[in-house]
């Protein structure tokens, strides 16, 4: 059952996202089917991405990206910089510290990753802590790290992915961190890949047990309150393709025109996977 957030505060606009609305398919960003959620909300646009943060939680609730070949190449090309920052545009009663993370026995994780970000802009906001939650260990540096490499696989795959990272809390009862920053019970990354009309979520518990499950968009909506791809047709919504657990693994689905040979691709996969070990 999904935790109700009841502080009754102004939430964010339509209007908000619209200097950042080409990091949604079809410009259209997520939907709360559960308006509680949608207290306290700030949406912001970010340097190659969008977060709706919750004041509540002192986290995202999501971060949406457009991924394509071109941000991919030029996002291998810069090493990584870590500059982990409070957000100065939101209030100071609402945002998250450094300190609230210290000795929390959590990582901060990135929703939307450093490892896409293209220039150093991308990547300084990247850092922003309202694009961070609180995150298991084993699952931010095992399970995350390869769902976020098969979903750049995926771009390189199709040519481009729209996606949305976000946290859900659906426990009984919601950890915090100082008293301040709730903990999510589970982290999801929501893959749609225009070049097929295709759309699965990767859905992960927050904890150290390394489980992961692929679900459709309709079963996340249910799941967490949030339909994440809300322009989605029907069918698209109601069945999960088969996304891979790891760069390189196919997938029993048709695929599209590639302009690159198939052992380019895994030649990819590799130089991904030695960059994101190097950057650990």
């Amino acid at each position: 059952m999904t935790v109700m957030m009841v502080v009754s505060i102004t939430s964010a606009h339509a209007d908000d996202f619209t200097q950042c609305s080409q990091s949604f398919y079809g410009s259209i960003y997520p939907e709360f089917t559960n308006p509680k959620l949608s207290n306290k909300t700030q949406a912001l646009c970010m340097d190659g991405f969008a977060v709706m943060y919750s004041g509540v939680s002192r986290t995202p609730l999501w971060s949406a990206e457009y991924l394509d070949r071109k941000r991919l190449q030029q996002a291998k090309e810069i090493d990584r910089e870590d500059s982990f920052h409070e957000e100065s545009r939101l209030p100071t009663s609402a945002r998250a510290s450094l300190s609230d993370y210290s000795g929390s026995g959590y990582d901060r994780g990135h929703l939307a990753p450093n490892a896409d970000m293209a220039n150093r802009s991308q990547q300084y906001d990247s850092f922003s802590l309202a694009n961070i939650a609180p995150q298991s260990p084993r699952n931010n540096r095992y399970i995350w790290r390869n769902i976020e490499s098969a979903t750049r696989y995926l771009t390189q795959q199709y040519g481009e992915v729209y996606t949305i990272t976000g946290v859900a809390f659906t426990g009984k009862k919601t950890k915090q961190l100082a008293d301040r920053v709730l903990v999510p019970s589970h982290f999801f990354k929501a893959v749609y890949i225009p070049a097929i009309n295709q759309a699965g979520v990767y859905y992960a518990p927050n904890d150290e047990s390394e489980r992961i499950k692929v679900i459709s968009v309709d079963e996340l909506a249910t799941e967490i309150g949030i339909d994440v791809l809300p322009v989605l047709d029907a069918k698209t919504k109601a069945q999960a393709f088969e996304l891979p657990l790891k760069a390189g693994e196919s997938s029993d689905l048709p695929e599209a025109t590639v302009e690159e040979p198939t052992w380019m691709l895994f030649v990819w996969a590799i130089l991904d996977w030695l960059i994101t070990q190097l950057q650990a």
